[in-house]
């Protein structure tokens, strides 16, 4: 006996395991219940969210990137700007220090960032970054020539 396969439309199709014969049969029969039971469900809740949900993954990665690409330029462009500028060197006297610690929850580490302002002889102030060593040899109320180059700390000589 050829094997035939069934496919439950409103017009049967059979054929047999060559395919070499086709029989289209016009009249519609019920699908028997133990074939019904092996039809997969319909799992579409929402419409269209096939649509979106891709829409949605592609737009977070978008973001993403263009974020670090953002925070790429916007530090190359201020490093190009800084070197451009010329270096400056005006009398100054510091009138506050800061610091900053960020991170340590959990198991993470902490960073510590360190801030001085100046004050000049215009009465303008300006805060610069510096590292660890140059913000623990500098006191406030210390008076001296401040080296800077756009908004980079270059140097600080204290006056005796």
């Amino acid at each position: 006996m050829p094997y035939l396969f069934i496919h439950y439309n409103p017009k049967y199709i059979v054929t047999n395991k060559t395919n070499t014969e086709t029989l289209i049969l016009s009249q519609t029969q019920p699908i028997p219940p133990e074939v019904q039971s092996n039809q997969p469900p319909n799992f579409e809740i929402l419409p269209g969210f096939s649509l979106i949900f891709p829409a949605i993954i592609v737009g977070v990665f978008v973001l993403v990137f263009g974020l670090f690409g953002y925070a790429i330029f916007k530090g190359i462009s201020t490093a190009a700007y800084n070197r451009k500028q010329p270096i400056i060197n005006r009398e100054a006297k510091v009138v506050s220090k800061r610091q900053h610690v960020s991170g340590g929850g959990g198991d993470s580490s902490t960073s510590t960032s360190y801030y001085i302002t100046f004050e000049f002889a215009d009465g303008s102030r300006e805060e610069f970054a510096l590292s660890a060593r140059e913000y623990g040899l500098i006191a406030e109320g210390d008076k001296g020539t401040l080296h800077s180059q756009g908004t980079w700390y270059k140097n600080f000589k204290r006056q005796f």
